[in-house]
């Protein structure tokens, strides 16, 4: 059995939390293209998150003193294959941002990185933690003075998250057949979009919303990229109290989903396999 690292990273309110707290109930009813092969032994935080879930809210969002809590799991193909252990890292949106603000990542975080050969960066619809400049432009000038400008709380995101997938190209090791790291860019809250929107994919979203990171996005050789949309629980849980009923009443497995590119219509749709960010990332094909 191999052991591989997968890494979460985004800025504050981005959803990562969210998300780990609904990929463990996924894995762990095999019914997605990654299932769970053995029960985890440390998975206390991720059961909190999920019971926020399960009771019709989503979970606070993880605050700036917190350390790194690590989930790791074995999972496999669900039609059977080759068992991965799987760590996943939940680092606080808040410490990845000081960490660029700052320039400077700890030793922890460098070993972390180095050993990954997969990740999912994540971004999140409406975000009142989302900074933006006047014009993207303003973003690139700000790119080349990372760790420079006096003002440097205020640094857009797409700058941070930029400077994030720099931190991965760096670092990340070759996947285990000698491709290329993946990295799943994971657009959450993506319910709240529009038809128009939806049709039209997250990667229209990220040209239209965050051009730099985009373009970013694009021009990488190292990684090899892919983008989701996400809805962990199909709905808002928050502002929609019709939603909110019809969600406690179902439960938690009868919600969530991803949205993907149908590779015979090459149209975007909802698919209700939740694992598919991460069962893209650790190599399982058929993840599209």
């Amino acid at each position: 059995m191999s052991l591989r690292s997968v890494v979460l990273l985004g800025g504050p309110d981005s959803g990562k939390t969210n998300y780990v707290g609904r990929l463990w109930p996924a894995l762990d009813a095999k019914g997605g293209q990654l299932v769970a092969a053995e029960q985890p032994q440390e998975i206390g935080f991720v059961l909190d998150t999920a019971e926020h879930l399960f009771q019709g809210h989503f979970a606070p969002r993880t605050e700036h003193a917190e350390n790194r809590r690590d989930f790791e799991v074995v999972v496999a193909p669900r039609g059977g294959g080759q068992s991965t252990s799987i760590v996943i890292p939940d680092i606080s949106g808040e410490l990845w941002r000081t960490a660029v603000i700052e320039s400077e990542i700890s030793e922890d975080w460098m070993t972390e990185l180095r050993r990954a050969d997969g990740a999912l960066l994540f971004v999140r619809v409406g975000s009142d933690q989302d900074v933006r400049p006047l014009d993207w432009v303003t973003s690139r000038k700000l790119l080349a003075r990372v760790g420079q400008d006096e003002d440097r709380s205020k640094l857009p995101t797409q700058v941070m998250l930029c400077e994030l997938i720099r931190y991965l190209e760096l670092t990340m090791t070759q996947r285990p057949n000698g491709g290329r790291p993946r990295l799943s860019v994971v657009i959450a809250a993506w319910d709240r979009v529009d038809s128009e929107t939806f049709e039209k994919g997250p990667e229209a979203y990220l040209e239209t919303e965050y051009p730099l990171l985009a373009g970013r996005l694009r021009d990488t050789a190292r990684l090899e990229v892919r983008a989701f949309g996400l809805s962990v629980v199909g709905g808002d849980l928050k502002d929609d109290p019709n939603f909110r009923d019809s969600f406690l009443d179902k439960g938690l497995d009868q919600h969530g989903w991803v949205s993907i590119r149908d590779s015979s219509t090459s149209k975007w749709r909802k698919d209700p396999d939740l694992t598919l960010p991460v069962a893209w990332v650790v190599g399982i094909e058929s993840a599209s």
